[in-house]
């Protein structure tokens, strides 16, 4: 068995996938201590081809392709097939630091950790370094306290996931939906029971104009709101199936508040208008997923929730912001 496998799905990143994987051999590690899942998400361009030729003489290099199945989908694949005792996802156009996978590994097999979360800093197609995000706590035994305590990242590639817990808990990524990253950690944090936070700087994430957040692409802008609808609603079953505490109840309210300003945030971005606005307010209302009352971590999501959604009516002055 591996010490640890590194999961990477590609979908048509022929132009990144060289640095991604020199990255990844850059460790200090044998190869017979680690793998590396390749997950050919149904490319069109030369990805595989790549993908092959940089690792025709490694052993521990496996390549698989399938149809088109979205990021969950392909990590799903990874998960499905990988090894190693712990599972780290690295999307196709970021990059590990030089040497830092035994490290981060030595901090998760000392405290016997179920996930592991770790430093990261975006940058963008310039290198410039875009933010950094770094935190440390002691080891959480309630993945509710973790996260009522310690601010880190919603992404599914700053953690080191023990492949064990993902398998026992039945933890998959929904697929072919924005925000999986969300919704599957949503689930990992309810069920964790072993969870730390490390300032060891271990990737770059790559700031592409062509993600999804960034995207002008009209289609993929109304299937982000969607899928926030779509996620906010399972959300929502999954907090009403739980047994109450105090910590349970602070998490789930404050995922689901933050959805919600996530929503409006992306239909502002997107230029809409105040009847756009008061016709999605009354839509989740109508669901029952018109979180509001509860105050968000994220400084600007929590001043867009008192200012805006508790009081529609400020959108004309809130969109001048967004000129």
């Amino acid at each position: 068995m591996k010490k640890i496998s590194i999961i990477i799905p590609c979908y048509n990143v022929e132009q990144y996938i060289a640095e991604c994987l020199a990255s990844v051999f850059d460790q200090n590690m044998q190869e017979q201590d680690f793998e590396v899942l390749i997950i050919n998400d149904g490319s069109t361009d030369q990805s595989q081809k790549v993908a092959e030729e940089l690792s025709k003489n490694k052993s521990n290099v496996k390549i698989i392709s399938q149809q088109n199945k979205g990021l969950g989908g392909a990590r799903n694949t990874g998960i499905k097939n990988a090894t190693g005792d712990y599972l780290l996802f690295l999307d196709a156009d970021d990059r590990l630091f030089p040497m830092v996978i035994e490290d981060l590994l030595n901090i998760a097999q000392h405290e016997n950790l179920d996930i592991l979360e770790f430093s990261a800093q975006g940058i963008n197609e310039k290198e410039q370094i875009l933010y950094r995000v770094s935190n440390k706590s002691p080891v959480f035994f309630s993945g509710f306290d973790y996260y009522n305590s310690i601010r880190y990242m919603n992404s599914a590639c700053n953690k080191l996931y023990k492949r064990n817990f993902l398998i026992d808990n039945d933890l998959l990524f929904l697929e072919k939906i924005y925000i999986e990253d969300f919704e599957f950690n949503t689930r990992c944090f309810a069920k964790v029971q072993r969870i730390q936070a490390t300032d060891l700087l271990v990737a770059h994430f790559l700031q592409s104009q062509n993600s999804i957040t960034r995207n002008t692409d009209e289609g993929k802008k109304k299937k982000m709101v969607s899928d926030i609808i779509f996620v906010l609603e399972k959300t929502k079953t999954l907090y009403q199936s739980q047994t109450r505490t105090e910590q349970s109840e602070f998490f789930y309210l404050e995922r689901l508040n933050f959805l919600v300003a996530t929503l409006f945030y992306q239909l502002i971005k997107n230029k809409a208008n105040y009847k756009e606005l008061k016709s999605l307010k009354e839509e989740l209302q109508k669901k029952e997923i018109f979180f509001i009352h509860h105050r968000i971590f994220d400084f600007g999501k929590n001043v867009l929730r008192i200012i805006l959604l508790k009081n529609l009516w400020t959108y004309p002055l809130i969109k001048l912001f967004f000129k």
